[in-house]
C-alpha cells in the first residue's frame, strides 16, 4: 500500500508529539505523500453566570478579556505548531483546527481524503482509560482511514 495523504495528529504539549511527526514524516517521504501536521485548539467554554434579558439569570459570560486571552493562546499554539513542524518535517504543512480533537481530526481527514492518520497513544491501563478516556481510541473509532498509533516505546527508538 502506498499513502498519498498523511495526517500527523498531535497535541503540541504532549511528549509523543515529536515521535508522531517523525513517524509520519518518514512514512510520507517513503511514499512521496503529502503530510499535514494537525493539532486542535479547544473551543472557548463560557464560565460563570450572569443575567441577560433574553436568556435570564443562567446565561454564561464570555468577557472580552477572556476572549482575547483565548485568541492569544490560539495564536501562540499555532506558532509553536509551525515551529515544531518546520523543525521536524520541513516539507509538511501545519494546521490548527478548533473543537474536540478526535472529531475534528477525523472530519479534517475525511475532507482531505487522507489515507492515514498518525497519532500518539499513551496506552493507559484499563482503569486509566475508563476514568480518563482515550482520545486516540476515540479517533480510531471516528477515523475515515487507517490509523497508526505511536507509543512511547516506539517513539523512544526514533532519533534525529
Amino acid at each position: 500500500m502506498q499513502f498519498k495523504s498523511i495526517i500527523a495528529a498531535i497535541d503540541i504539549d504532549d511528549d509523543l508529539a515529536e515521535g508522531v511527526i517523525r513517524t509520519a514524516d518518514s512514512l510520507a517521504q517513503k511514499d512521496g505523500a503529502k503530510l499535514q501536521v494537525v493539532s486542535v485548539w479547544p473551543v472557548l467554554a463560557a464560565t460563570g453566570t450572569g443575567f441577560s434579558a433574553e436568556l435570564g439569570g443562567s446565561s454564561a459570560i464570555v468577557t472580552e478579556a477572556l476572549m482575547e486571552q483565548h485568541n492569544e493562546g490560539r495564536r501562540d499554539s499555532l506558532d509553536a505548531l509551525r515551529a515544531m513542524t518546520d523543525r521536524l518535517a520541513p516539507s509538511a504543512t501545519a494546521v490548527l483546527l478548533d473543537g474536540e480533537a478526535p472529531e475534528e481530526v477525523a472530519h479534517y481527514a475525511e475532507k482531505q481524503n487522507a489515507d492515514l492518520i498518525v497519532t500518539g497513544s499513551h496506552q493507559r491501563k484499563f482503569w486509566g482509560s475508563l476514568f480518563q478516556g482515550s482520545a486516540s481510541m476515540e479517533l480510531v473509532r471516528e477515523a475515515p482511514c487507517a490509523v497508526f498509533l505511536v507509543t512511547k516505546a516506539f517513539a523512544d527508538t526514533l532519533t534525529d
